[in-house]
């Protein structure tokens, strides 16, 4: 059984599930997504509950918190910064070394996009805090708005693009 959170349009729900639904070169998620013994916090303040056995649909998935992978190659990695319904999400996008977004042949095949060292935090609601994650996967297409150094339009289809100044080298 794996840990994992869910986070939604409404809420977060938390529990586990018999295997990592998502890799960053597996299948993509198509089908709902058994959730067991899942914990339901909602982003409007009323209390926690028990949910017991939930399935989500991937349409309803924004963020899903997975186990991060045991190996990883080489990777150049980049801050971003997402807008993904109500959550703003920073962290590292992982890239191979030499990547050129406006030239790259290959392309995400999947739904979800893989980001390292992330942090959550609800839009406009500082009170709420902030949540730190090793390792998450986003909804591409649920991105609203990205920041980076790099173009990401293949990758956050219909996301506003915010360019970023890079930082200096020194």
């Amino acid at each position: 059984m794996v840990e994992l959170e869910i986070f939604t349009p409404t809420g977060v729900l938390a529990g586990t599930a018999a295997h990592v639904p998502l890799t960053n070169d597996g299948p993509d998620l198509v089908q709902p997504l058994l959730v067991e013994d899942g914990r339901w916090y909602p982003i409007d303040g009323s209390r926690p509950t028990h949910r017991g056995d939930s399935t989500v649909s991937p349409d309803d998935i924004l963020l899903i918190v997975t186990p991060e992978p045991e190996l990883r190659v080489h990777m150049a990695w980049y801050s971003v910064a997402l807008e993904v319904g109500p959550y703003r999400v920073a962290g590292r996008l992982a890239t191979h070394p030499g990547f050129d977004p406006a030239r790259a042949l290959a392309r995400p095949g999947s739904t979800f996009i893989a980001i390292s060292d992330a942090t959550i935090e609800l839009a406009g609601r500082n009170e709420a805090g902030s949540a730190q994650r090793p390792y998450l996967h986003v909804n591409r297409y649920a991105v609203d708005r990205v920041t980076s150094t790099l173009m990401l339009g293949h990758f956050f289809p219909g996301a506003r693009l915010v360019a970023q100044d890079s930082a200096p080298v020194g």
